[in-house]
């Protein structure tokens, strides 16, 4: 039988929208039996995929199936092998029929790329697992099929793997055959039909746990070096309250026959909601006891990848243009289960910081888009997972829900999945659906929130006679580049400075246009400080006024509202950003000021990241080193002032992330080392590592033997990355040289062995070292996008591109390289950069010297 051998990079898999729908149109009816053949210690794996379909014409198609080696193609009985292209199988319309068997076996060598078939062997105990990550457009790289989400299809899956390992795929086993050689044939059952983004296959000697709960058979697993760090009790905890929150909240049971969390090693995202077969990031599985913040964050993954069970995979989008939708209902309804069903902190400001922050960003670059945006190719899907799709989806919806109302969100909810359950549906689906449980028309609603790019300004203009309030109008502005103006829903909230605690009274307001009058105030006393976005309803950002920006100054930690402290202080960051009135300094001043006090764990993380990105890129260059002299003064003092437990943790990681001069280096040691002890403080091993690091890039005295005894103290996959990333942070010309040429050459292990790597390339510090380098990599960049898969060109970029540099040549090459780019791509890459790049030597312009003292109100400072 002919075999064809595919180059994995000769031909880039990629689908057009207008092929997708017109295959759509002629295919139905799909059906996949897919047997995988695994063994143990092998570099590759055997399949044999059979694919029945409906032809509604005799029209030429095709099936997606990337490189490997092809041993036989058949449909209906004809050899079709040669008209395989490494990543297309043509289907001639003159050999199909109104009903079809396509017959194809192969063999593929595994990825080591988190996507794909991801092949990890744990260097703890030698024991190999193995995954599949196929969104949005990776499963033919493991079975030949119809790769778009609007051709659902059933799977009957079997898999032969080694007696001892645990094998999970998206239905219930019902079999196991001993094959006589030690290992097992697995069957599964017929699934219902899905979309084939979602299949999943795992495998290795895996720790599990399963327990039923809400009537659903569960399982949790992680690897065996992992099974003392698995924390079985809390996982099901929220699990069980996901499934009782959201089969009330969308009308519906839980819709497939089981439910497995799958944690995995060297996993490219949170988690990937693969149906009754979830993968998470094994780095959820806490080795050290579990920051508030962290069981926050794990918890919203555990909710959202649950809530995708029904909104994703029960009901799908049609085609790619819908993503966002996808994401950021998983993401609204995950922070609402958390609100309203588990016993965790209420989770908005983590939200704010860790949703919205990144879309406001996202939102002012060139590069912005579309909430709901056209999707021409799979290409331009990679780069639509950002935080418009994720974070801006994510608060236009809780706007919406403001709007409208809870209970008419969740009616039209029922109604949407009633109605498309087990099929795909559209936005315009899902407006028809809301629209019936609110009685409103979203139309217009939708042209403005979810077609429209740019962020809005809330600000409130307002006047007083004799302490009380006689006129109050809220506005919104717009970018002269994004100018649409969007109705808002919003609380209005007054700040009053008369009580040892400053109150705060709500007053709801709506803006549909340039300006409206806030209701209601008229004759109340003048607030100290007026904030338009009060309870973060909608999304926009806020500029304080100069009167509001001194009441911060003197009495921002009075504020007993977390969640208002946590708006106000990114609203000071985009004043840094937009150099409006607060400059880099003077923000630092007010870190100094009220941080090392604050209680509030998700504005303490979030504001110590920016700190420590200010001190990297806007703060100007003379000054930088003194400004990074003073936070590690303040860090050092907030380990013994600063909230015991989890406040002095962050602390203690701040001040090993901006120490630089050689003292400072040495007082990171003995904090670390526990040689200036301090009560509540616990230090966990990410800080140990990251202080080796920074020890070896620097070339501290002793980096190497610091090393070695947290490589001896922790000798995970993830301690050996460490260990790796340190190795190339040296400040020494032969191990760079290797380490490059290692990374171009793809010879590291895995893409996250290269991200070690390249995450210990580059540092200031080495600047003249890494001189040529720099110019290398804009060299190297265009090739490495047209040749290597997207997730290591996309790895590629973020971990060499010069960002530990804020100057004009730096800035030549980027625009050099932007004006040669056609890949689209890169081209957002680059033009990102460059985005990012001017406006921090804008914004350490206007914190220098010359800045005129009237135009910065400082925020800090006596």
């Amino acid at each position: 039988m002919p075999l064809r051998m595919a180059e994995q990079t000769a031909v880039r898999a990629v689908l057009h929208r207008a092929e997708a729908r017109a295959r759509a149109a002629q295919i139905s009816a799909v059906s996949y039996r897919i047997d995988l053949d695994l063994e143990a210690g092998a570099k590759t794996y055997r399949g044999v995929t059979t694919v029945r379909f409906a032809s509604a014409h005799e029209a030429d198609t095709f099936v997606e199936f990337s490189g490997g080696t092809l041993e036989r193609a058949e449909l209906n009985g004809a050899d079709v092998a040669d008209l395989w292209d490494g990543a297309r199988l043509a289907l001639p319309g003159s050999l199909l029929a109104a009903t079809n068997e396509l017959l194809v076996s192969y063999e593929k060598a595994y990825d080591h790329t988190g996507e794909g078939f991801h092949q990890f062997v744990d260097p703890e105990d030698g024991a190999e697992y193995l995954y599949t990550q196929f969104e949005p457009y990776a499963a033919q790289r493991v079975f030949p099929c119809f790769d778009q989400p609007d051709l659902k299809a059933t799977y009957e899956m079997s898999v032969t793997a080694p007696a001892g390992w645990e094998v999970v795929s998206n239905g219930r086993a019902e079999s196991a055959e001993d094959d006589g050689a030690g290992r097992l044939r697995t069957r599964f059952e017929r699934t219902e039909p899905f979309s084939t983004y979602l299949v999943a296959v795992v495998a290795g000697p895996f720790h599990h746990v399963r327990e039923e709960r809400a009537g659903v058979p569960l399982g949790l697993y992680c690897r065996a070096s992992l099974a003392d760090h698995l924390d079985p009790a809390d996982l099901f905890e929220v699990t069980e309250q996901g499934l009782e929150f959201f089969t009330e909240a969308f009308g519906m049971p839980y819709p497939f026959s089981k439910y497995d969390q799958i944690f995995v090693p060297e996993f490219n995202w949170g988690g990937m909601e693969n149906v009754g077969a979830v993968t998470m990031t094994d780095m959820m599985v806490y080795r050290d006891p579990p920051t508030r913040l962290q069981l926050v964050r794990r918890a919203e993954v555990v909710l959202h990848e649950l809530a995708h069970m029904w909104f994703g995979d029960l009901v799908t989008m049609r085609w790619w243009d819908d993503l966002w939708l996808n994401e950021s209902f998983a993401s609204i309804a995950a922070y609402l289960a958390i609100e309203s069903a588990t016993d965790l902190p209420p989770p908005w400001q983590y939200f704010n910081t860790r949703d919205k922050a990144p879309a406001y960003r996202a939102d002012q670059l060139p590069t912005t888009h579309p909430i709901a945006d056209e999707v021409e190719t799979t290409d331009e899907v990679f780069l639509n997972f950002d935080a418009i799709t994720y974070g801006k989806g994510a608060s236009a919806l809780r706007q919406l829900v403001a709007s409208i109302g809870d209970g008419a969100f969740r009616k039209g909810l029922q109604t949407y999945f009633q109605r498309h359950a087990f099929g795909n549906a559209e936005l315009v689906d899902f407006l028809a659906a809301l629209q019936e449980g609110s009685g409103r028309d979203l139309a217009g609603w939708a042209a403005r929130w979810l077609r429209t790019t740019g962020v809005n300004t809330l600000d409130v203009e307002w006047s007083a006679v004799d302490d009380r309030v006689t006129h109050m109008q809220l506005e919104q502005g717009a970018h002269p580049d994004h100018p649409t103006l969007r109705p808002h829903t919003v609380a209005v909230g007054l700040v009053y400075d008369d009580h040892p605690t400053p109150r705060v009274e709500s007053v709801q307001a709506d803006i549909d246009g340039a300006a409206a009058r806030v209701a209601g105030v008229v004759g109340r006393p003048a607030p100290d400080l007026v904030y338009p976005n009060h309870g973060d309803l909608t999304y926009a950002k806020v500029a304080l006024d100069p009167a509001s920006v001194e009441f911060v100054r003197a009495s921002l930690l009075r504020l007993d509202d977390g969640l208002l402290r946590q708006l106000i202080w990114t609203s000071l960051w985009d004043m840094v950003r937009d150099r409006d009135r607060v400059t880099s300094v003077s923000f630092l001043e007010v870190v100094a000021r009220h941080l090392p006090a604050e209680e509030s764990l998700p504005i303490l993380q979030s504001t110590l990241r920016r700190a420590q990105g200010a001190v990297a890129r806007y703060v100007p260059a003379e000054i930088a080193a003194a400004q990074r002299r003073r936070l590690v003064e303040v860090a050092r003092a907030a380990l013994d002032t600063a909230p015991a437990g989890d406040a002095r943790r962050y602390w203690a990681g701040f001040l090993v992330a901006v120490a630089e001069h050689p003292d400072d280096l040495a007082l990171a040691g003995r904090v670390v080392d526990g040689e200036e002890a301090s009560d509540g403080l616990t230090i966990d091993q990410d800080t140990r590592w990251s202080l080796a690091v920074r020890w070896s890039a620097h070339g501290v005295p002793g980096a190497a033997e610091r090393v070695v005894a947290e490589l001896a103290r922790d000798p995970s996959d993830r301690g050996r990355r460490a260990a790796l990333r340190a190795e190339v942070s040296r400040p020494d010309p032969v191990i760079k040289e290797e380490a490059w040429r290692r990374i171009n050459g793809r010879e590291y292990g895995s893409l996250y062995e290269r991200e070690a790597a390249m995450a210990g390339f580059g540092w200031a510090a080495q600047t003249d070292l890494l001189q040529p380098y720099t110019e290398e990599f804009f060299t190297q960049v265009p090739g490495v996008f047209a040749t290597w898969q997207f997730e290591e060109a996309r790895a590629y970029f973020l971990g060499l591109y010069p960002y530990f540099r804020v100057d004009p040549e730096v800035r030549a090459l980027t625009a050099t390289a932007l004006a040669a780019s056609e890949d689209v791509r890169l081209t957002r890459l680059l033009t990102e950069a460059l985005d990012d790049l001017d406006r921090a030597l804008a914004v350490r312009e206007f914190a220098g010297l010359d800045v005129p003292p009237e135009r910065d109100e400082g925020v800090g400072g006596e």
